[in-house]
C-alpha cells in the first residue's frame, strides 16, 4: 500500500469511529488525573493498558510509591529492527480532584469541552485510533513503536528521567503527543527553559529607631532584578520574565531577606550559558553595600527542541502527508516547554503537536476539534509509516507571532 493510500484509509477508519471515540473519550476524560493524585491517574493508566493491549502491546507499568504510575507500550513492527520510533505523552492534567466530576465531556456542536480533553487526553486517544487503524491494515513498517505515558509532565519536579532515557537513548525518531495550535500548526522547534532564583541577604534593623544598622535585601534584591531583567531579548528569541517576588518580616523593620524566581527561554544552550555569564557580572554591581546575593539554578532543565536539517525534512513529510489528506500544515517554533525536551536530550529526531486541534488549555474552556480527530490521526499514522528523512538546509521555523490558546 502506497503511503497515499494508507493515510485516506487511516483518516476513512478513523471517521467512521467518531461516536465512539466520543465515548471513550469521556471516560477518558471522567477520570480525575491532577498530578498529585496518584489514585486517580492509576484508573486512568490501567485503562490506557487495557486499550493498548487490545492493539497487541506489550505492556509495562511503572509503579510509582508516592506519585502516578507511568505506562510503556510496545509493539514489534515488519521493518528495520533499528527503526525504533516513540510517542511521547502524559497521563497528568492540571485540575483538583473533583474537577472531572463537575464537568463532564459536553459537546457543542464541533467541539468537545472537557478538563484535560485537548492537554492531552483527546490527543492520546486518537494516537490510539492510529495505532488500531494501522493494525486493522497489518502496516507495521517499523522496527518497534514505544508508547511511553507519564504521569508528571505538567510539573517542574519530574520523577521519570531514567525511564526517559530507558526508552529514547536508541530511538530514531519521535513523536510527542500534544495538541497542535489553535491554528492547526505542528511544533518542529521549541524554545529550552530554565529557573532560576535570587536570593538577597541582607541585615535587619528598626526602619524607625535605626534604619542605618540595616542592610536592606529588598532595595538591593529591586535592583538586581531590572538588571537582570533588562537582558531579555539580548540574544535572538530570548527572553527572561521575574515571576515571583517575596521578602521582608514588617514595615517597620529593615528586611534581611528577599527572593524573586525567574523564567529564562531560549533558542540554544549556548545562549543560556551565556546569559548566566553576564548575569553574575551584573551581580558584582550592587546597589547596598553588606548585601549578600545567591543565584541557584533551579533543577530539571528543558532542554530546547531545534529544529535540525532533519527535523525540517519530517516537517516537510509531515506537510506532503497533509496535502494527500487535503488540509495545509505549517510548522513552528514555540517557547512553551513540553516533554520534547528529552527528545531533544538525546538527540532524537522529533515533531510535536501531532494532536488534534485544540486550545483555551487549562482552563474551564479547554476545547478539542472533533473534525480534526480524524486526519490528525492519519496525520500521525502517515509520519509512523515515513521513514526517517536526509537531511536539507537548516532553518529556525518562524515563531509563533501571535497568542494562541493552547498553552504547551
Amino acid at each position: 500500500m502506497d503511503l497515499h493510500s494508507l493515510v485516506v484509509s487511516v483518516q476513512a477508519y478513523v471517521r467512521q469511529r467518531l461516536a465512539r471515540y466520543i465515548d471513550e473519550l469521556s471516560t477518558l476524560c471522567a477520570f480525575e488525573t491532577f498530578t498529585f493524585h496518584k489514585a486517580g491517574i492509576d484508573q486512568a493508566t490501567e485503562w490506557l493498558a487495557t486499550r493498548l493491549q487490545a492493539l497487541g502491546m506489550d505492556i509495562t507499568i511503572v509503579e510509582r510509591q508516592e506519585w502516578g504510575n507511568d505506562l510503556l507500550g510496545k509493539l514489534h513492527g515488519h521493518g528495520d529492527h533499528s527503526d525504533i520510533v516513540v510517542l511521547l505523552a502524559h497521563s497528568d492534567t492540571v485540575y483538583p480532584v473533583g474537577t472531572a466530576a463537575a464537568r463532564p465531556l459536553r459537546r457543542e456542536g464541533n467541539r468537545l469541552y472537557a478538563p484535560g480533553v485537548c492537554d492531552m487526553k483527546g490527543c492520546i486517544l486518537a494516537a490510539l485510533y492510529a495505532l488500531e487503524a494501522l493494525q486493522a491494515l497489518n502496516y507495521r513498517p517499523f522496527g518497534e513503536l514505544r508508547f511511553l505515558c507519564v504521569s508528571d509532565e505538567e510539573i517542574n519536579v519530574r520523577h521519570c528521567d531514567d525511564l526517559m532515557q530507558q526508552v529514547l537513548h536508541d530511538a530514531r525518531r519521535a513523536f510527542v503527543l500534544e495538541a497542535a495550535r489553535a491554528n492547526g500548526a505542528i511544533v518542529s522547534a521549541r524554545k529550552g527553559n530554565a529557573g532560576y532564583t535570587l536570593r538577597a541577604y541582607g541585615r535587619a534593623a528598626h526602619a524607625g529607631v535605626e534604619p542605618e544598622k540595616g542592610r536592606n535585601a529588598i532595595i538591593e534584591l529591586a535592583h538586581q532584578v531590572l538588571q537582570l531583567a533588562s537582558l531579555s531579548g539580548w540574544r535572538e528569541g530570548l527572553t527572561i520574565t521575574p515571576g515571583l517576588i517575596s521578602g521582608g518580616s514588617a514595615t517597620n523593620v529593615v528586611p534581611d531577606y528577599a527572593e524573586a524566581r525567574f523564567d529564562l527561554r531560549f533558542l540554544r544552550l549556548e545562549d543560556k550559558e551565556a546569559t548566566e555569564a553576564r548575569w553574575r557580572t551584573l551581580l558584582q554591581q550592587q546597589r547596598v553595600p553588606g548585601v549578600r546575593l545567591e543565584l541557584e539554578e533551579d533543577p530539571h532543565l528543558k532542554h530546547p527542541l531545534v529544529c535540525t536539517p532533519i527535523t525540517r525534512r519530517m516537517a516537510e513529510q509531515a506537510q506532503a502527508i497533509a496535502a494527500m489528506l487535503g488540509f495545509p500544515l505549517d510548522h513552528v517554533l514555540t517557547g512553551g516547554a513540553s516533554d520534547a525536551s528529552y527528545a531533544a536530550l538525546y538527540g532524537v529526531p522529533t515533531l510535536d503537536g501531532l494532536g488534534p486541534i485544540g486550545g483555551n488549555d487549562h482552563s474551564p474552556d479547554e476545547y478539542l476539534l472533533l473534525d480534526s480527530v480524524a486526519p490528525r490521526a492519519a496525520l500521525l499514522a502517515g509520519l509512523i509509516a515515513s521513514p526517517l528523512p536526509t537531511e536539507s538546509c537548516a532553518m529556525i521555523p518562524r515563531e509563533e507571532t501571535t497568542a494562541v490558546p493552547h498553552a504547551h
